[in-house]
């Protein structure tokens, strides 16, 4: 059957339209995969140890490292240069296969030092497995972003689900027979190749080696990978000095911590950052329009991330000892003093998108640097004195610094003041306040609540901390006269639904 004259092709849908569908595609397959990865963690947690955990994510954290440092960010040049021929593609793909290559050598080598630097034979062993990983990475194919490009990621939530769920059988069953930390690995490099396959399977291509557009992609690249640099080196290096400062126990409880205090906020918000920089690309001829469109998903990411950031703080022990058992109570500080920080930084996280859109990947660079050489001192000499709850410190204050930074770097790309995007979420910031009086001075003089089992002791405060969130939200819209905004829309849609019915 054709299509009505009235029924629009998805490239033809308005932008507002696709960025929210994208947006919805990655909600949905971080859900997935996320929930997928919750069920690995919480299975490997009973059966593994900490220390396991602590020398895997010494080779993961030298992996990434690598990995980034090197990234040239193919993803994102695809959805910059929307008319990408055969030649562009082709280069992109070589490019990133002798990228592979050289950082699966230099795991090779860097395997039997680790060994010795970290004295423990296990490290060698993750070196060498761990190295497997980004060849598989390197060769995905190029075309395959073109999904990304047209916001339609749907198929990257069929092949990551499928990817994923092929690594945690491989990961649990390994872990199951053996209880060896080689199961962690194991389901990475399962992961790693079908998703390499399946990006082929998807998006049929045969990749030639070439270099010819090498020079005019290196202007966008180049940056890119001088962006991944810094990036690489504020995310991934703490971990190496982690494991030496304070050992393997408590690096494995910062490492499971931090990755329980991205979640909240990360989980729907880091999406939606990542479904607007498409949006954004298209309106690179429009600046006014991009800085508005940027503007509305700021408000967008407020309504969501301030709430589960600042929330799971709030219930902080109870999460932990939900998700992870009593055995991992020292990654508690992590998500209690962290969570709060890494919403703040989701909040501006589509600055970095605003940014490549607007061809300003220079900026994003120096905003690395900066925060390189300002966190990465501090961080180093808290945990070396401090211990855990150093580290933990000075990664909130890291986390405090860095949307700082972002605040700048919107105000130098729009040449509008940086106040403008507090502003901008300051409805979202007076419901967080309601939460936060009440899990403050009320929460802890309820009894009845805190003699409640840990389960629903923690639902209840899941949904009291939710209703007064919208309750501080809703009010504060209510009392500006209603504004347009994001309340308005959903506002609408609710009604709309209501009368209907």
């Amino acid at each position: 059957m054709s299509k009505t004259p009235d029924t629009p092709e998805p490239a033809q849908r308005p932008l507002g339209e696709r960025v929210a569908r994208g947006a919805a595609w990655i909600i949905l397959a971080r859900f997935v995969i996320r929930t997928l990865g919750l069920i690995n963690t919480l299975i490997l947690a009973r059966l593994l140890v900490p220390a396991d955990f602590g020398i895997v994510a010494v080779g993961l954290a030298l992996m990434q490292l690598l990995q980034n440092v090197s990234d040239i960010g193919v993803s994102q040049t695809v959805v910059k240069f929307r008319k990408a021929g055969r030649v562009t593609f082709d280069t992109l793909f070589t490019m990133s296969a002798i990228r592979g290559a050289i950082v699966c050598a230099l795991l090779l080598i860097a395997a039997p030092m680790a060994g010795h630097f970290y004295d423990d034979p296990r490290a060698v062993n993750v070196f060498l497995l761990v190295s497997i990983v980004p060849v598989f990475h390197a060769l995905i194919n190029p075309r395959f972003f073109e999904f990304e490009r047209d916001l339609d990621f749907s198929k990257e939530f069929m092949t990551t689900a499928l990817n994923k769920l092929l690594g945690i059988v491989f990961s649990i069953t390994i872990a199951v027979i053996f209880q060896s930390y080689l199961a962690i690995l194991a389901g990475l490099i399962v992961s790693a190749f079908s998703q390499t396959v399946l990006s082929y399977i998807v998006r049929p291509y045969l990749p030639r080696f070439t270099l010819k557009a090498f020079k005019e992609l290196f202007g966008f690249t180049g940056w890119l990978t001088g962006v991944s640099f810094m990036a690489a080196l504020n995310n991934k290096l703490d971990m190496l000095f982690l494991t030496k400062l304070i050992g393997p126990t408590n690096a494995g409880a910062y490492y499971l911590g931090d990755s329980i205090a991205a979640l909240p906020s990360q989980e729907v918000a880091t999406p939606i950052a990542r479904a607007i920089y498409p949006g954004l690309s298209e309106l690179q001829s429009k600046p006014e329009n991009m800085r508005e469109a940027y503007l509305r998903g700021v408000e967008v990411l407020g309504l969501i991330a301030m709430p589960a950031a600042f929330g799971s703080s709030f219930v902080a022990a109870d999460l932990v000892a939900i998700l992870l058992g009593d055995q991992w109570e020292l990654a508690v500080p992590m998500v209690k003093y962290f969570t709060p920080v890494a919403g703040l930084m989701v909040l501006f996280s589509a600055t970095q998108g605003y940014a490549m859109a607007c061809g300003r990947t220079q900026l994003i660079f120096l905003r690395e640097l900066i925060y390189f050489i300002i966190r990465m001192p501090i961080f180093i000499w808290a945990s070396a004195v401090y211990g855990l709850m150093g580290a933990v410190l000075a990664t909130a204050a890291g986390g405090v610094l860095h949307m700082l930074l972002n605040l700048s770097l919107f105000s130098r790309i729009s040449g509008r003041p940086f106040y403008e995007l507090i502003f901008r979420v300051r409805r979202s910031f007076a419901g967080v306040a309601v939460m936060a009086l009440y899990f403050v001075f009320i929460r802890p003089e309820i009894d009845a609540i805190e003699m409640l089992p840990l389960l629903p002791r923690f639902v209840c405060d899941v949904a009291v901390g939710a209703g007064l969130y919208m309750i501080g939200l809703v009010g504060f819209w209510f009392a500006e006269g209603r504004p347009a905004g994001v309340e308005r829309s959903l506002w609408r849609q609710i009604s709309s639904r209501f009368i209907a019915q």
